[in-house]
Parts: structure tokens; C-alpha cells; sequence
């Protein structure tokens, strides 16, 4: 079991709960006995269901849909039928108001739509990245990190019920939507179900368990072979019991970044902050040369990219949006753009995300520049360091 990541030392952890709450805030939330009994059973069925969802990761797309269409179901158990049946009108209006509680209402349209839709919505999990799993038996197999479909890309078939559906006729209450908007869409699964965690510990803390020992090995490789073609394969095993304790999801080739446990800080608010920080100051390289311009499908200039020219000689990538670009500019930072004389420096204009780059004819190189087809300078490549703001400073703070 690997130790608290070191991009997470010198953190405040409050409560369980990330930083949404004060630790000192009053909550009266404890379960009555019969409340607690049933919460007990299902927050089990939760952990039991988000290490399901974990390994589900390194089968298939279809496989990590099912168990996070599960886990949704036992939140919204744990919601409606526990809390607020026990809470009433108080819990309603606290869980409105909450960050973490329009996480739970967010999980809601997911449960609606998985039980009642006609349809199955292939497309509710978007792939972020994947990343290789090393087997002892040989090769790699593959995990993916999932997070949830944008609000407004979900199929109307799987939202509504019927072509003609208002806003009050979908298969969610307005909460759960703008819940799901606010708190669900576009984030990763694990953040979102481990925020669901969060908030039903701190609401009543008997729901907590003690941390279990330590994990040695998070999965296990079973050689079969196939009896129909006699072809060999690798069956993973995954470890019994985890759920019988403290959550804390089993290192299967993790991102540093990566949140693994309820009473972690969210991972996705805190690297944004960093990202906010970082971008105040300049690359930290000597220069960037400008390569190409970063397009979008409807062929508008969305930023450029290239390569940075460190004093080590290394030439590590970047992409930047425009107006960042511009920023660093105006601040001092140096990038540069090839012109038929030679290197050319980049200058801003007045306006934000104006620049511009001559040579001896006093062509502006910044606009002859080809929009980028390697994923690696491209839109794909600028989306994908947004998503994931650990790529992001590693990229601009080296």
C-alpha cells in the first residue's frame, strides 16, 4: 500500500471532507439506530461498489460504466432513503447548499437515467488517458481514467422522457441536474464517488471505518488457457475484504496525483489552484519556440505549441492557449518563431491575445503558421493537459 502522495504533504486535511467544509462546522446529521443499521449495510455496498469500479477500470470501457452506474444507485439509497427520510427538510436544504452535496445530487441523474432510460448511453464515461499495467507473467495490460460526460452531451433519449420533455419532465428533479452540472460533468469518476464517501462520513462520523493493514499486492495474474482456440491468457485477481475497512482504493499503476482515498483532499481542486498559481508566473525554461497554431473543429485559433529551449538542451513540448501566451509575453517571457532571417521574437499587442512575430519583410510568421496534426502540439493535446492539471505543471514548471 503506497503512502500518502508527496504532492499532497503539507496539506490541511479537513474532516473527511476536502476543503468544502469548515472543520469546525455543526452538523447534526447522526442516524437514528434503525437509520444507522441500514446506512452501515449500504455505505459498505458503496466502498464495495467504487473498488469494483477501480478494477473495473482495467477491463473494459462497458465493465467501468456498469459498476459507476452502481455505485449511483447505492449514493442515492444512502441520500433519499437514510438521510433525508431520517433528516427531512433540514438535510434537504443542507445538501443544497453544500459542495458536496450537489455531488450527491449530481449522482442522482445517473441513477435516474441508468434505472428508468430505454437506452444504454455507450458515451457516460469519457476516457482521459490510459495507462500501462505491467503483469509479471510478461507484457501490460491497460487502466483507463474515466470522467463523466458533459451535461449537454447526454442523448436526449437517455435524459428525458420523451422528445417533448421540459426541464421538469426529465428523468431528474432541476437539483439533480444542476447538481450534475455544477459537480459531476467532465470530472473524474473516482473524485466524484469518493466525494459521495466524504460527505456521508462527515455527516455522521459512526459511518467512518479504521484503516485496514496494508495491502502488499493490488491484483494478482491467473495463466489460463483458452479451451476453444488454446490460445494462453493472463486472468487478474483482485484481493476479497477491502471493503471491510477504511476505502482506500489499491495502487494500480497511479498517477501521483491520483486520489485513492475518501480522506484525501480532492486532487482536481487543489491542482487547479496550483495551475491558477503557475500561470501567474513565467515557463520555467530559458524560451519557447512556436511551432503551430492550436485550432478547434470549426478552424478558430485557439493557441499555439511547440517546443520549450532550456538551458540543459532539452526540448520538452508545450501548448498553451493564446491569451496565455500573451500574458507570459507581456510579462517578459520570451518566445520565438522561425522566419526566413532566423529566430524571431514574439511581441504582444494591446489587446489581450493579440501577437505577432516579423521578419525583415515584415510578414507576420505567427500567422503563417500551420495548425498543428500531431496529437502531441494539437487541440487533442491541449484539452488533455486542461483535464489533467498535473500534466499541465510538469509541462509549465519542469
Amino acid at each position: 500500500m503506497a503512502n500518502e502522495p508527496p504532492c499532497r504533504e503539507g496539506l490541511v486535511e479537513k474532516a473527511r471532507i476536502g476543503e468544502y467544509l469548515e472543520v469546525n462546522t455543526p452538523l447534526s446529521f447522526d442516524l437514528p439506530s434503525e437509520q444507522l443499521g441500514k446506512a452501515m449495510v449500504y455505505m459498505r455496498a458503496l466502498r464495495r461498489q467504487i473498488l469494483s469500479y477501480w478494477y473495473a477500470t482495467i477491463e473494459d470501457a462497458e465493465a467501468a460504466v456498469l459498476e459507476a452506474g452502481l455505485a449511483s444507485i447505492t449514493v442515492n439509497i444512502l441520500d433519499e432513503a437514510i438521510f433525508e427520510f431520517a433528516h427531512g427538510e433540514k438535510y434537504k436544504q443542507f445538501r443544497l447548499n453544500d459542495r458536496l452535496g450537489q455531488v450527491v445530487t449530481g449522482l442522482e441523474l445517473i441513477r435516474n437515467c441508468e434505472t428508468h432510460s430505454p437506452v444504454h448511453y455507450e458515451g457516460l464515461l469519457v476516457e482521459r488517458t490510459r495507462l500501462s499495467v505491467p503483469l509479471a507473467t510478461g507484457g501490460a495490460g491497460m487502466r483507463s481514467i474515466y470522467a463523466w460526460a458533459e451535461f449537454d452531451s447526454l442523448p436526449k433519449a437517455y435524459v428525458e422522457l420523451n422528445s417533448t420533455a421540459t426541464d421538469n419532465q426529465k428523468r431528474a428533479r432541476g437539483e439533480a441536474q444542476h447538481g450534475y452540472r455544477q459537480a459531476i460533468g467532465g470530472r473524474v469518476v473516482t473524485e466524484t464517488l469518493l466525494d459521495a464517501v466524504s460527505f456521508f462520513e462527515r455527516l455522521d462520523p459512526r459511518l467512518a471505518m479504521d484503516d485496514g493493514p496494508e495491502l502488499r499486492h493490488a491484483y494478482a495474474e491467473i495463466p489460463e488457457l483458452d479451451s476453444a482456440s488454446g490460445a494462453s491468457r493472463i486472468v487478474i485477481a483482485r484481493p476479497i475484504g477491502l471493503d471491510a475497512t477504511a476505502l482506500l482504493l489499491p495502487n494500480i499503476v497511479t498517477r501521483h496525483t491520483e486520489r485513492r482515498s475518501a480522506n484525501w483532499p480532492a486532487a482536481d481542486s487543489f491542482f487547479k489552484e496550483k495551475v491558477r498559481q503557475a500561470k501567474q508566473h513565467p515557463p520555467a525554461v530559458e524560451a519557447r519556440e512556436v511551432l503551430y497554431a492550436v485550432v478547434d473543429e470549426n478552424g478558430r485559433l485557439i493557441g499555439y505549441s511547440g517546443v520549450s529551449l532550456a538551458a540543459s538542451g532539452a526540448h520538452e513540448t508545450w501548448v498553451e492557449r493564446r491569451n496565455q501566451v500573451w500574458k507570459d509575453v507581456r510579462a517578459g517571457f520570451k518566445y520565438y518563431v522561425k522566419a526566413r532571417t532566423g529566430s524571431v521574437k514574439v511581441v504582444s499587442g494591446e489587446h489581450s491575445g493579440a501577437l505577432g512575430a516579423v521578419d525583415s519583410e515584415d510578414v507576420d510568421q505567427l500567422a503563417l503558421l500551420a495548425a498543428a496534426t500531431d496529437p502531441t502540439f494539437d487541440m487533442q493535446r491541449l484539452t488533455m493537459v486542461e483535464a489533467f492539471p498535473d500534466l499541465y505543471l510538469q509541462m509549465r514548471t519542469n
